[in-house]
């Protein structure tokens, strides 16, 4: 076993771009108020996080969304992304409500929320999504592979990230990865020996994103991986937060 450094701190800007704050309807979560979700980034050196509101993705798309920025009004280190559900909401309603609250990231969930994820059941709001070039989000559980190439494929000004990828999802991920080039990676479940240099090898830095499950996964695990991968700083600093900026449109 290699050393453990106890006193590990990033040495880059960090913005976490997968994390889960609220309360479920169904289970308890460790963590569900701002401010444990706050205080767990203070300790990790998280400088932002990307969240998205639980309820929203497992109950009700309005109501969750709309806790998530009551949760978060007055707190700029966490960034809204809105939960999308194309079977029962109206795009023209969602729309508005992102242009309101500045939102620029979009999560789906197909299977929790039972539609294909195909031309013919969310084109209308793949369209909108690509038009607006908000980067979407899906966790690659809730959708059936062939849709999501398919999708990617066919839509190539869409910015799709593959969420939480688990390392036996490598057999289909990584050929997705490198047939189409704009799909990104966010890596928070590919705990795997040499993920890290796998997705160097398929797809390069600028397509792969630290993302941390939180509160369902620790949040330092895979921040400190990519600092014991022998990454420079330039490249650390993309994953970590540089790629995020990008497709978010935060770059200054």
């Amino acid at each position: 076993m290699g050393n453990v450094d106890l006193n590990f701190e990033p040495r880059v800007p960090v913005f976490d771009a997968n994390v889960a704050l609220g309360r479920r309807h169904d289970r308890p979560v460790v963590v569900d108020t701002t401010e444990g979700l706050l205080d767990a980034m203070d300790k990790t050196g998280v400088e932002r996080a990307l969240a998205y509101s639980p309820h929203a993705e497992h109950f009700d798309t309005v109501e969750g969304n709309a806790l998530l920025m009551e949760m978060i009004a007055g707190h700029p280190r966490i960034v809204p992304q809105f939960v999308a559900n194309p079977a029962v909401e109206d795009l023209d309603a969602f729309a508005d409500s992102m242009s309101q609250h500045g939102v620029r990231s979009v999560r789906m969930a197909p299977d929790a929320h039972s539609y294909p994820f195909t031309e013919w059941a969310a084109g209308p709001w793949l369209e909108w999504i690509e038009s607006q070039a908000i980067p979407l989000s899906i966790p690659v559980d809730q959708v059936e592979t062939t849709q999501l190439h398919d999708v990617a494929k066919a839509r190539p000004r869409l910015n799709l990230i593959l969420a939480e990828v688990h390392y036996r999802h490598a057999p289909w991920t990584i050929p997705l990865l490198r047939a189409v080039p704009n799909t990104f990676v966010e890596m928070s479940r590919f705990v795997i020996a040499d993920g890290v240099e796998r997705l160097m090898k398929t797809c390069g830095p600028d397509r792969i994103l630290f993302g941390s499950r939180f509160p369902d996964s620790s949040m330092g695990h895979q921040l400190y991986n990519l600092h014991h991968n022998d990454l420079d700083d330039h490249t650390l600093a993309a994953i970590c937060a540089g790629n995020l900026d990008r497709l978010l449109g935060l770059e200054k």
